[in-house]
């Protein structure tokens, strides 16, 4: 009768301390998983305006990578030279941007909007549309820019043309009225590293 009762309370105790444990792992993928969703690695790309030649400026792909809520790193990924507007050391109007079609784009936070592979347009080929921005200074402050694009020289398949504006013919390519241009090879670099790296949303232009 004693062992039966001894029985009877070890196998209640095994099915608390059983209960314990479940509701325990219970807790803790639920807890991580919020760890995991509060902690998203993402990516932005950084313009610098170089004033001295606004043609051998620079864009660079910039890696955030949130570990937890303490840890974060953060390293560039990749940068390039680009140019904004027509500007060079002694054309102060290229700097301008306030001056549409002529000078860089204005220096602001950007959300990069749609990407195309092939655009058709105003540009060609491999682009990323960032919208329009309103000029502050410099001139008739509150221009609007407009139709900026982050692109290069090419057709709207991606392959090299026989003239302007779809030719690549070298430095004085980086020339623009106002959008972010890169080389064809980097253009497309940049595009790659949409397959392991999570899409750029901002662009920050400084």
């Amino acid at each position: 009768m004693f062992a039966s009762r001894g029985s009877a309370v070890r196998g209640l105790q095994a099915v608390v301390a059983a209960g314990v444990a479940i509701a325990g792992v219970g807790l803790l993928p639920a807890s991580a998983h919020a760890s995991a969703a509060a902690a998203k690695s993402y990516t932005y790309l950084q313009f610098k305006k170089n004033s001295k030649d606004p043609s051998n400026s620079r864009l660079s792909l910039v890696y955030v990578q949130v570990i937890n809520a303490d840890k974060v790193r953060t390293h560039t990924v990749a940068s390039w030279r680009a140019g904004s507007g027509l500007g060079t050391a002694s054309n102060k109007i290229g700097r301008d941007a306030c001056k549409s079609n002529q000078g860089w784009l204005p220096s602001a936070t950007y959300n990069i909007g749609t990407f195309y592979s092939n655009h058709v347009g105003t540009v060609h080929g491999v682009a990323w549309d960032i919208g329009n921005k309103k000029c502050k200074g410099g001139g008739k402050s509150g221009t609007l820019r407009t139709e900026l694009f982050i692109h290069s020289e090419m057709l709207t398949n991606g392959k090299q043309g026989t003239s302007e504006p779809t030719r690549w013919d070298g430095n004085s390519d980086y020339k623009s009225y106002g959008c972010i241009k890169l080389k064809p090879a980097d253009v497309r670099a940049l595009k790659g590293y949409r397959s392991n790296y999570p899409k750029p949303t901002k662009l920050y232009v400084s």
